[in-house]
């Protein structure tokens, strides 16, 4: 199929970038490598398991040791303080009360067993290494602090070959060996499932999976898998998984998802599911594969009648997720059609660093048009470190400078306040040779990776527009449609309009102008300033500093410390043009307190202020009545109602959240967060 590709960058551009820092050459000594130990096993596995009686246990007097690699542990959670060896001759399960197992046995690493003194013992017929016994004679694990005594490491590197079993033959021979079945799949009322329950019973859940000629086994998942939220797939195709068993019933455990490639066309050929383009965007690893029996749905959010995409190919959106679908031939789709695509045994693959479906020659399903996807608002920073989720998703970088060419035409770069990235337009686009703006603008579009190359493509000119300005005199919030929404997520590119923060505010005085810092700030940062954080809105008191840089909701700050101005006096303020032909105004917010380790009290207030340059404050009630921040972490929904007080203003209305009294208590002061400003009125 025939695309354009990135034209080589200019040498100015590489000069432009091509600045290096020089860091120390300091070395460090290695450690010294591991040197498996010199053992010889005198047991097969198998020969261990006929030692075992079923229904008994047998302790191991004999200095015996037996051999074997590890196919499964702990790593995904379906597994749980247990690792599988095997050898040519069998598997067995290796108990051991301990966490994070795969860190010491990884799968592919040679493991030794001294057996004596361990107890070999069948749970539900299924045969297992064990230590002791407590006081109701069950069974217990290898305890950490002497599992070295028993499990002994070997060399890494070693491969264990998935046996292809016809499920009809298996049986007891074949536990806790690794086992591959062809052509299974799930069965068609259970392909819209997970794969097991995620609430918190965290209950294991049992599927049956067939093959063409109606063989059938249990497939059981533990629900504290950390993939038991992922939908189970709609094709046919190979299964690899540890097989099991609970008393008569033959059963298989998987390690994680790699282990069900159903990526072919189910027995019957049909129907196609619908699922999402985050469902189908989960099922890539590392390589190319065969979709199952699918359908997705989306908006189209690319522009083909401006050409600045692939001949062939669009870029549908579905939620949050997006994906790039090469169809071939001339595309009729617009901003905003909605339509689906069978992409039944299409191919999933990466195509110069990005996600896209091969689904050549198909037709879509329009199903509406005029459809409008928001785009989420982004600093560049955000986007070039998440670029992998949020690739072929239509986003808006605000208050950015594009420079390079003259023209828009090849590869440019934009530049906010947090990083730059490459701005890229065909040379086959409409608009190529128009003039490239170098106003601070608000630009829309979607980004991509070329290789190791981030870049950010526009749909049309005007996805381009000039960004408001936000100077301390300037232009203020303009009310237009209700409610107005600020969610601070764009704050990495500086404050909205109309959004001030202020030091030594009073009741009769605004403040002084305080300094905004864009960059990220962790909530534990101990100097003082307003600054960006991450909101509390899906992280916890226990989120560190790189979760807090990840989070893409974002929240307007401030350190209080001792520094003038900050304890009292912290303000932030909102000013409004206007309030002309509106009433009834109503005020919404999050107020975060975003450090544990506060150990002062900050009080703030709410209060409105009228005119150009006001000297009377007024106060109003909250809702709580009382709004604090400070040693315990927490995301409080506030509601102000102003009544008639701020109706039909045809000038200036100056709202804050302000502390006018000092914080009480001792120790560290708060890390204050204001998230999700609303403003309605009617």
């Amino acid at each position: 199929m025939k695309k354009f590709t990135t034209i080589i960058y200019s040498a100015c551009f590489i000069a432009m970038l091509a600045i290096f820092v020089i860091a120390c050459n300091k070395k460090f000594d290695a450690p010294p490598p591991y040197t498996p130990p010199i053992l010889t096993p005198t047991l097969t596995i198998a020969q261990l398991k006929a030692m075992h009686v079923s229904g008994s246990n047998e302790t191991i007097t004999n200095d015996d040791i037996i051999e074997g690699t590890v196919i499964a542990n702990d790593s995904s959670g379906n597994f749980y303080k247990q690792i599988i060896i095997e050898d040519s001759t069998g598997g067995i399960a290796v108990n051991i009360d301990d966490y994070n197992l795969y860190t010491s046995y990884p799968e592919d690493r040679q493991i030794f067993i001294k057996l004596k003194g361990l107890i070999l013992y069948d749970a539900s017929k299924l045969i297992e290494l064990g230590a002791s016994k407590d006081a109701t004679g069950a069974i217990t694990a290898i305890a950490s602090p002497v599992k070295d005594n028993y499990v002994i490491k070997g060399n890494l590197g070693n491969t264990v070959t998935p046996k292809i079993i016809d499920v009809s033959d298996l049986n007891d021979t074949y536990q806790n060996m690794l086992i591959q079945l062809n052509d299974f799949e799930f069965n068609e009322t259970d392909t819209a499932k997970i794969y097991a329950d995620t609430s918190s019973s965290k209950n294991s859940v049992s599927f049956t999976l067939k093959n063409c000629s109606s063989k059938s086994i249990t497939l059981r998942t533990s629900g504290f898998a950390s993939f038991a939220g992922v939908n189970v797939p709609n094709g046919n195709g190979t299964l690899t998984a540890i097989y099991s068993v609970y008393n008569t019933s033959k059963q298989l455990v998987i390690r994680d998802t790699d282990d069900v490639q159903f990526n072919n066309t189910r027995c019957n050929g049909g129907p196609a599911v619908q699922t999402t383009i985050a469902n189908i965007r989960s099922m890539y690893k590392s390589s190319d594969i065969k979709l199952g029996a699918y359908k997705i749905g989306g908006v189209v959010i690319s522009d083909a009648s401006n050409k600045n995409i692939s001949s062939g190919s669009v870029i549908l959106q579905d939620g949050n997720a997006g994906i790039s679908v090469y169809l071939g031939g001339t595309i009729s789709y617009s901003v905003g059609d909605s339509i689906t695509i069978d992409v039944s045994g299409d191919t999933l693959k990466n195509y110069n660093g990005s996600l896209e479906i091969d689904s050549y020659g198909t037709t879509p399903t329009l199903v509406a048009t005029g459809k409008t996807v928001i785009p989420q608002t982004i600093s560049i920073a955000q986007l070039n470190t998440n670029i992998s989720t949020i690739e072929n998703t239509l986003v808006k970088i605000m208050r950015a400078v594009a420079s390079g060419n003259p023209t828009y035409s090849g590869s440019n770069v934009l530049t906010d306040a947090s990083d730059n990235i490459f701005l890229y337009t065909s040379s086959a686009a409409l608009f190529a040779n128009n003039t490239l703006p170098t106003d601070t603008s608000d630009w829309i579009g979607y980004a991509k990776s070329f290789g190791t190359t981030k870049e950010f493509q526009l749909r049309n000119t005007t996805d381009v527009t000039k960004s408001a300005v936000n100077t301390n005199s300037g232009d203020g919030i303009e009310l237009t449609t209700s409610p107005f929404t600020l969610n601070f997520d764009d704050i990495a590119s500086g404050l909205p309009a109309g959004v001030f923060v202020k030091l030594s505010a009073s009741s009769t005085s605004l403040g002084t102008d305080a300094t905004y810092s864009t960059d990220q700030s962790s909530w534990s940062n101990t100097s003082s300033g307003f600054k960006n954080y991450a909101s509390a809105t899906g992280l916890t008191a226990a989120s560190d500093a790189t979760s807090q840089d990840a989070s893409l909701n974002r929240a307007l700050g401030v350190k209080q410390t001792s520094a003038t101005g900050f304890d009292p006096g912290a303000a932030f303020v909102f000013q409004i043009n206007n309030t002309s032909g509106k009433t009834n105004l109503a005020l919404n917010f999050l107020l975060q307190s975003l450090y544990d380790g506060a150990g002062r009290t900050t009080t703030w207030q709410v209060d409105y202020a009228l005119g150009d340059n006001p000297t009377t404050f007024t106060p109003v009630t909250t809702s709580p009545s009382t709004i604090t921040t400070g040693s315990t972490f927490a995301s409080t929904p506030v509601t102000v109602n102003f009544g008639s007080a701020l109706d039909n203003q045809s000038g200036k209305v100056w709202i804050r959240i302000v502390t006018l009294s000092a914080t009480t208590g001792s120790s560290s002061r708060a890390s204050t967060g204001v998230d999700d400003v609303t403003v309605s009125w009617q």
